[in-house]
């Protein structure tokens, strides 16, 4: 699939999931980052759908033992460094229950030992959505603004932590990490002029 047909095949996906057609626009994204895993916009998008078509449905017990199943086969395609693999199976999982926020941070942590930041943090963002209120999810995502030098970005995700939590020594110090880095890039660049 060359450049044009895949934009052509996004925007078709595009204009299912604004029609609500979610079980076509998942088709067309999940085929989207068969071909090209990186492609951020369309797994965001085949999340989003999974989750509209999901609605507000809950869990079985066989879609938990399937998901330890499948982490066992996307664990095994990760030791053997098949990043491609290994996503596909971990979207599998996620086919099943969209508002898994175990498996989107997964998947974002995959992203950023790959060194792909942008992918991990809206893979960190889709788990900060469904689950807000988790400290972990905040506190790595506040890792992942500081790796992408969004200092604003990463200030916002230990504040929302310290909501839930104020005395969360961790979030403390990366807050006061943050600040001594902010005042120590200000100072390096009044020292350039």
């Amino acid at each position: 699939m060359n450049e044009q047909e895949l934009k052509e095949f996004y925007n078709n996906g595009l204009l299912a999931f604004e029609k609500q057609n979610y079980e076509y626009a998942i088709e067309i994204f999940s085929h989207i980052i068969s071909v090209q895993y990186g492609h951020l916009e369309a797994r965001h998008y085949l999340h989003l759908s999974l989750q509209k078509k999901a609605g507000g449905s809950k869990p079985s017990l066989a879609g938990f033992v399937n998901k330890i199943f499948l982490l066992i086969q996307a664990n095994a395609m990760l030791k053997k460094d098949d990043m491609p693999a290994c996503l596909e199976i971990l979207e599998k999982i996620m086919a099943v229950n969209p508002n898994d926020s175990e498996i989107l941070k997964k998947i974002a942590d995959i992203f950023y030992k790959k060194g792909m930041i942008m992918h991990a943090i809206s893979n960190m963002e889709e788990a900060r959505i469904v689950n807000p209120k988790d400290i972990d999810t905040l506190k790595k995502l506040g890792e992942l603004y500081v790796r992408k030098e969004d200092y604003s970005g990463a200030k916002s995700a230990y504040e929302s932590a310290l909501k839930i939590n104020p005395n969360d020594i961790e979030v403390l110090k990366s807050l006061k990490n943050l600040d001594a880095l902010g005042a120590l890039k200000l100072d390096f660049g009044r020292q350039k002029i």
